[in-house]
């Protein structure tokens, strides 16, 4: 997309750049290491498995939902941020200035530290997992996914 002339030329020195790149690397990259800690944690340290797996699950969402949030936001304000820098009056001149630009890219601003907020709890999850595991800690907790076992009576 962002080699189509049109689109390049109204996402240039955006947020709409920085959040693509932001996709890429806390999404691919920084899931791609997560995995790789949480495949290799356990054999490294000679452990059957990781402390909890549900706090792995935990980090996945938190994380995804953060990505979400951190790349959406600044791919919708760079639009936005691009249109401003873009839109002249009838004698020629820009209409907001740099500051109404970044004014108007404020609730976005929120939403990107939230999403930033969310991947950053995901990885201190991740932390306290890997650091419990190489304790050789292990959590007592039913597999995600399997059915609760009953009591007998």
């Amino acid at each position: 997309m962002m080699s189509i002339r049109a689109v390049n030329s109204l996402s240039h020195y955006t947020d709409w750049t920085i959040g693509h790149v932001h996709s890429g690397a806390l999404g691919w990259v920084g899931m791609i290491s997560f995995g790789a800690i949480y495949f290799l944690a356990p054999r490294l340290w000679g452990r059957n498995r990781l402390y909890s797996l549900r706090l792995v699950n935990w980090h996945f969402w938190l994380a995804t939902i953060g990505i979400v949030l951190y790349a959406s936001a600044m791919w919708v304000s760079g639009i936005m941020q691009g249109l401003m820098w873009r839109e002249y009056d009838q004698e020629g001149f820009l209409v907001y200035s740099f500051v109404e630009t970044v004014e108007a890219m404020h609730p976005y601003y929120l939403i990107r530290a939230l999403g930033g907020l969310l991947y950053l709890v995901g990885g201190l999850l991740m932390a306290f997992n890997v650091w419990k595991t190489i304790r050789g800690d292990l959590r007592d907790e039913v597999p995600m996914g399997a059915p609760a076992t009953q009591t007998a009576q």
